[in-house]
């Protein structure tokens, strides 16, 4: 928690945040985005400028600020890295940023970008020593009095990277206590309270890093797009998602990213044509990206075109079994009547939980659709099976109670 000094200060500085951000959204910045984990966690207390639901990323220069050829292997590298993470391409990620950590050994950005790539099958042990060395850096800042903010922002970031929501809003409290006037600590109390999925508290420190900053960066507003989209506030979601874009370098990737959460935002703000506009013009910059194709399904789904919906569906989960999209699929050609391939999208979906980055309380959907299907076909011990896995993900009241009572149906059975 906050001391009773810092409390008073929030209060001052969240009360003004929304003035300054509109203010901020008057013009377009010209500070680069290139700032890593590593400086955010080494600045002094005492000043500096303040550097930065997404991990933190390296992101390209403005073309007219510096020449291609001032992009070094390490760049590259973290940029791939954060791009395969986007993309749901594990296994490239991974690659991506150990060899990121090898040209930088004493780095901690593209240490915490492998904590966030190795998530699958096999790789625990080598996920876990890479965090022990990162939290065993954290907590020698945090021992000293003048890098203890940065030690705190560190383990956020560090529990974030290993989904400890719990860790990573307390780590962040902590941070902000010690750095009430950097930017960088609001941002990363910002991003845990998205994946806590405590979307006003996320707004309003999103809002107080934009505010604090002599010029609000590219991801701060592209998180604040996506946190005040997840709070219903489209109007002012799309507004940040457009500073976003416009304020992007020459960085492909983050380009498409950003262009894509603006199409989802259009999406739900019933603007379809325009959401369809945007996230084909994300996809000129990344053909074969499948958060992209996902969208675009989503999009054509709710045109009325199934079968371009399905088209865009597979083709997102040709070559990585993302499973947000093979639940949305698995959902389409159930309503197309084809049980029996949606039951196989759904299962899929279940299998491949490790990679999913939706909100961790829709993570029961996928089991919960297969035991229905189960269910319906009264194949019971096969649909409580099911419905167990789908209650031990479920994280609401509601969607416990739901599970719930499918399950004592089927038991009853």
């Amino acid at each position: 928690m906050i001391a009773g000094g810092s409390r008073v200060l929030r209060r001052t500085l969240v009360a003004s945040a929304s003035v300054l951000v509109t203010l901020a959204c008057g013009g377009r910045s010209d500070e680069v985005e290139t700032r890593t984990a590593d400086d955010a966690v080494t600045l002094p207390e005492g000043g500096g400028a303040a550097p930065n639901r997404r991990p933190s990323e390296g992101e390209g220069r403005r073309e007219d600020d510096v020449s291609a050829a001032a992009i070094d292997a390490f760049d590259e590298a973290m940029r791939d890295g954060d791009a395969a993470l986007y993309s749901g391409r594990y296994e490239v990620a991974r690659v991506a940023f150990l060899r990121a950590m090898e040209l930088r050994v004493e780095s901690m950005s593209p240490a915490l970008g492998a904590v966030r790539a190795l998530v699958l099958e096999g790789q625990a042990e080598a996920r876990s020593q890479i965090a022990e060395r990162i939290e065993k850096k954290a907590r020698d800042l945090i021992a000293r009095p003048a890098t203890a903010g940065s030690g705190w922002l560190l383990l956020a970031r560090l529990a974030l990277a290993l989904h400890d929501t719990g860790g990573a809003l307390d780590a962040a409290h902590m941070a902000v206590q010690e750095l009430p006037e950097m930017g960088v600590s609001w941002r990363v109390l910002g991003e845990a309270a998205m994946a806590a999925e405590h979307w006003g508290e996320s707004v309003d420190a999103l809002q107080m890093a934009v505010a604090l900053g002599l010029e609000a960066e590219a991801g701060t507003w592209e998180r604040l797009a996506d946190a005040q989209d997840e709070l219903g506030d489209l109007q002012a979601a799309e507004r940040a998602a457009r500073q976003a874009v416009e304020m992007t370098g020459s960085d492909p990737h983050a380009r498409r990213r950003r262009l894509n959460l603006l199409a989802v935002i259009l999406k739900h703000r019933s603007n379809l044509e325009g959401a369809e506009e945007v996230a084909r013009q994300a996809l000129a910059l990344g053909a074969d990206d499948p958060a992209v194709l996902h969208n675009l399904g989503a999009i054509a789904e709710a045109r009325g075109r199934p079968e371009e919906a399905l088209e865009h569906y597979r083709a997102a989960v040709a070559e990585v079994p993302v499973p947000m999209t093979l639940w949305r699929l698995g959902r389409l050609l159930l309503e197309r009547d084809r049980p029996q391939e949606a039951l196989a999208s759904f299962k899929r979906a279940a299998g491949n939980l490790p990679r999913w980055t939706w909100p961790a309380s829709e993570r029961w959907l996928p089991a919960y659709e297969v035991g229905k299907l189960f269910a319906r076909a009264e194949r019971w011990g096969d649909a409580i099976g099911w419905f167990e896995d789908a209650l031990r993900e479920a994280r609401t009241a509601d969607a416990i109670r739901e599970v719930q009572s499918w399950l004592a149906y089927a038991r009853l059975q």
